[in-house]
């Protein structure tokens, strides 16, 4: 799911769980809106980056960084 279908989902769950507040604290409309926000939560954290890892290190310096030298 890319990430402005799971914003729609998410808006919407917000949406349906304020109106089950609104009504008197309707379980059936704060359980369905709770579980649109956690799906749409979780669909995003299962998304997988594409590309190369990136290169995190703690010394600046570029290629000539002596730690990444051929011997």
């Amino acid at each position: 799911m890319k990430a402005d279908a799971a914003l729609g989902v998410f808006v919407v769950g917000l949406a349906v769980l304020m109106i089950g507040v609104v009504k008197e604290f309707n379980l059936t409309l704060l359980v369905i809106g709770g579980l649109l926000m956690l799906g749409a939560v979780a669909a995003t954290a299962r998304q997988r980056r594409t590309g190369p890892d990136p290169e995190v290190t703690l010394q600046p310096g570029g290629e000539s960084r002596p730690w990444r030298r051929r011997r």
